[in-house]
């Protein structure tokens, strides 16, 4: 079956280098509407449709750690870094 845009389906959507990809530790129970990175710290926002937030800390070797955790009413469809200094 030809695509939408009239080219065949990729086989594999996840194609390319994955070495340098950061597993998340508790990761969301559904899936994630958005990511934010920390414009001045080595930090990651994660909201999804489980109803929370999470904030995670990503250090230089790939790894990452919980770091807070906010549980909303519903679906959380956005998240971001403050820019202000």
């Amino acid at each position: 079956m030809a695509s939408l845009f009239g080219s065949s389906p990729a086989s594999n959507p996840t194609q390319g280098d994955l070495s340098k990809d950061v597993l998340l530790k508790d990761p969301p129970e559904d899936s994630i509407s958005e990511l934010a990175f920390s414009p001045k710290a080595e930090m990651l926002a994660v909201a999804s449709w489980d109803s929370k937030v999470r904030i995670y800390e990503i250090d230089g070797s790939g790894n990452s750690q919980g770091k807070a955790m906010f549980q909303h009413e519903g679906p959380v469809l956005s998240c971001d870094f403050s820019r202000v200094s």
